[in-house]
């Protein structure tokens, strides 16, 4: 059985002041050349391996997240400039390069740490709390160096000392980002847990299995999942029944292959959606605070606003669910004179086509491993195939 695959480990080095005066564009790894940038990139190496055991992006105050290899021409801009990159430009720059969910640690200033956890809360920050410029290079020196680690009143003799001190500074860093993993993994195991949980699984023959899931919470939102779980059995060619007598769970049968990876796959798929569904609702809430939306609230009592909320995100994730089954070619955009009960669609849809997953692809390989070890075997059976007749037999 595969060990569960750990997050892609990603350092960020932030840009530099000093930079390469060629008019052309050249590669951001060339374009800054300050002392300060060069040694945020030698401790970048370092944590990597030189590139073995993750990746080095530069951030950028003007461009955002770019590869060294990424040509940009010259400019001269701090990280909360006006024009600087955006939080949200972040976002999506770490959503298209593949890294949202990946392992960050940020070499460089508070304003880029600070706007990196926009993306990533949970980085790992080596240079927070360092006192001033030289505090924190000898800090990175002590990542890249071990000759050249920071000072203390009574410094241990020898490179022995201070190649340990370098390798326990590495190993704590790679503790405290492997702590993070696994409380984040089990945050998110509890968040799937609320939308779906599943039985053990039953194999009657190498064939056909069968399991269970169950869909707790409110029955509305129950009704709901169980709605959106019966199109996307479809895609992992497994057939789901209502149990007697209960309105809150599904039976699940096919083959043991296809039962373990729909188990693993559905609470997955269920949270992106309920996200998605979240986004819209959270649109709604921010109308509701702007002055666009006084008119078509007045007079309304609170009860009714709320059950408008309550309609509207309901109706949001079934349109999100429509929308990943079969993601369209356009959404129209939403109209700013509408109320958002009135035009669903678009504001749901146009979030679901922006972050569109495959929900054929949920499965967890090393989940529905854990499924299949785990199957209760006590009633599988194999067809008998009845001996052939030698001649001796004859």
């Amino acid at each position: 059985m595969n060990t569960p695959s750990a997050p892609q480990r990603v350092i960020i080095v932030s840009c530099g002041g000093r930079k390469n005066s060629a008019q052309h564009p050249v590669p951001a790894g060339e374009r800054y050349t300050g002392s300060y940038h060069l040694a945020l990139r030698r401790a970048a190496d370092a944590l990597t391996r030189n590139g073995l055991t993750g990746s080095v992006l530069i951030l950028s105050s003007l461009h955002g997240l770019i590869h060294l290899d990424h040509p940009i021409g010259p400019y001269d801009m701090r990280m909360g400039d006006k024009g600087s990159v955006s939080s949200k430009r972040l976002r999506q720059q770490a959503a298209e390069l593949g890294i949202l969910n990946a392992d960050v640690t940020v070499l460089g200033p508070r304003a880029y740490v600070e706007a990196s956890r926009t993306v990533w809360p949970e980085l790992t920050a080596p240079l927070a709390g360092a006192r001033g410029i030289g505090d924190q290079l000898a800090t990175l020196a002590a990542i890249y160096n071990p000759d050249c680690r920071p000072q203390a009143p009574q410094p241990p003799a020898g490179p022995a000392a201070a190649s340990t001190a370098t390798a326990s500074h590495i190993e704590e860093i790679e503790r405290r980002a492997a702590a993070r993993q696994d409380a984040e993994a089990q945050r998110a195991a509890s968040r799937r847990a609320r939308y779906a949980t599943h039985s053990q699984l039953v194999i009657e023959n190498p064939a056909r299995a069968r399991g269970s899931l169950m869909f707790p919470g409110d029955p509305a939102k129950s009704a709901a999942r169980i709605w959106a779980t019966r199109r996307f059995a479809a895609l992992y060619r497994v057939q789901v029944h209502a149990r007697p007598n209960d309105t809150r769970a599904l039976n699940v049968h096919g083959t043991p292959r296809d039962v373990a990876r729909f188990l693993s796959a559905l609470p997955r798929a269920l949270d992106k959606a309920e996200q998605r569904a979240s986004e819209a609702a959270r649109l709604y809430g921010r109308w509701e605070r702007h002055s666009n939306a006084r008119p078509h609230l007045a007079g309304m009592p609170p009860r009714q606003r709320r059950a408008h909320a309550r309609d509207f995100r309901a109706a949001a994730f079934q349109v999100v669910i429509d929308t990943l089954l079969d993601p369209p070619n356009t959404v129209p955009q939403a109209q700013s004179g509408l109320p958002p009960w009135a035009q669903v669609y678009p504001l749901a849809a146009g979030i679901a086509h922006y972050y569109w997953f495959d929900p054929t692809a949920e499965a967890n390989p090393d989940e529905s491993a854990r499924i299949l070890a785990a199957a209760d075997r006590r009633h599988a059976t194999t067809a008998a195939t009845p001996a052939k007749r030698g001649p001796a037999a004859a």
